[in-house]
């Protein structure tokens, strides 16, 4: 029994089927980012990403969300975890709440806007709160390639330190969907 378990599991694997989602690049003046995305059903998404700052600081995220599609409306909600790693300050890792949503406004054309919060209750270490948004502009060449263009500002806030902001400013990046 446990030999078809074990091929049942390698068999899903390898199917591309399994391997299906997005992949993200994004760089800007100080920062420089990659994120992946897979459905694990129809209406949940997962996904993870790295973030690294020319700061030396770094930050990684999961995140999982319920998806809706309506027509050209597309919405996603559910929680982030974040962590980050600051050279010139204390650590932070939050649970962030928050989503995205999404409006085609043309055969090839998206634009998308997220936000996230993190009270003090949801933050952890040292972090007190965090907080991002971000609007962009997305442009798709076919169903698996698309380049975007957009302004994220995320900023954590600490107990006994300075406010930190992680990344802020105008952001250019490719995605493409397997």
């Amino acid at each position: 029994m446990k030999r078809y378990y074990f091929s049942a599991m390698f068999l899903a694997g390898v199917s591309t089927s399994a391997f299906a989602g997005d992949f993200n690049f994004e760089v800007s003046e100080h920062v420089v980012s990659a994120d992946v995305k897979t459905n694990i059903s129809p209406n949940i998404n997962m996904g993870a990403g790295y973030t690294y700052s020319d700061n030396k600081d770094q930050l990684v995220q999961f995140s999982m969300h319920m998806a809706h599609q309506s027509g050209p409306h597309s919405f996603e909600v559910g929680p982030k975890f974040v962590k980050a790693w600051m050279d010139q300050g204390p650590n932070a890792t939050v649970l962030a709440v928050g989503g995205e949503y999404g409006l085609q406004i043309a055969k090839n054309t998206t634009l998308n806007v997220a936000a996230y919060y993190a009270p003090s209750v949801l933050s952890f270490a040292d972090s007190s709160g965090y907080f991002e948004y971000e609007g962009k502009a997305q442009y798709h060449f076919n169903p698996n390639m698309a380049i975007f263009v957009g302004y994220r500002k995320s900023s954590f806030d600490f107990e006994s330190a300075p406010n930190s902001t992680f990344q802020e400013g105008i952001f250019i990046g490719g995605k493409a969907s397997f």
